[in-house]
């Protein structure tokens, strides 16, 4: 009789404790803190200009000559011939080359950079300044085998000067020509001239 008390006083405290232990299992609840958080861009004025690292200008003869125009051709000269030693001589009338002496040369190169820029709204702008080295508005290229024979240059411009901001999408970018003036008179080698700079200076406010 007292086994049997034993055996039961041990099961029922057995059972006590699986009761208790799944009784006070305790519940996980989730936390959630949300918070905003305000999010702004600010651009500033942005540039982006797409230009030529060189650009090597061929002149042929055909262009120099569509530049003299028709002050070559002097009409007709009638001049009478005389004896002179076992032959004849002939003499023409004195005449002043005709054309131009080629000093001033406009020159325009179409095309010959690109902007794209953001401005300030209203107030902003983009200005495109284009001179030679050093904010210099003349230059000499010098011939590379007769370094006597030159070309100088003056007078450079632009035909972009201000504008809106036209966005960055390179579609929408404006193409700008580049002008100046030469003096090929002074050019007396068939030559590669070089050792002029041009700066392209474009600023966004």
């Amino acid at each position: 009789m007292k086994l049997s008390n034993t055996i039961c006083t041990t099961a029922l405290a057995s059972a006590l404790v699986l009761v208790l232990g799944t009784a006070f299992t305790p519940t996980v609840n989730a936390d959630t803190v949300a918070g905003n958080t305000a999010f702004k861009v600010i651009l500033q004025p942005i540039t982006v200009l797409d230009y030529y690292s060189e650009i090597d200008l061929t002149i042929d003869s055909s262009a120099i000559q569509a530049l003299l125009g028709s002050g070559l051709v002097h009409g007709t000269s009638a001049i009478t011939a005389s004896a002179g030693g076992t032959g004849l001589t002939a003499t023409t009338t004195s005449f002043s080359p005709g054309g131009s002496s080629l000093s001033a040369v406009n020159l325009d190169i179409s095309k010959a950079y690109a902007v794209r820029s953001i401005t300030t709204p209203s107030s902003g702008n983009t200005t495109v300044t284009v001179n030679f080295t050093g904010g210099a508005t003349t230059a000499t290229l010098t011939g590379t085998t007769n370094s006597s024979s030159t070309i100088p240059l003056s007078n450079p411009g632009t035909s972009l000067v201000s504008f809106s901001g036209t966005g960055l999408n390179p579609a929408n970018a404006k193409s700008g020509d580049i002008s100046m003036t030469m003096d090929l008179s002074k050019a007396t080698s068939a030559d590669t001239y070089a050792g002029a700079t041009i700066v392209i200076t474009a600023t966004s406010t």
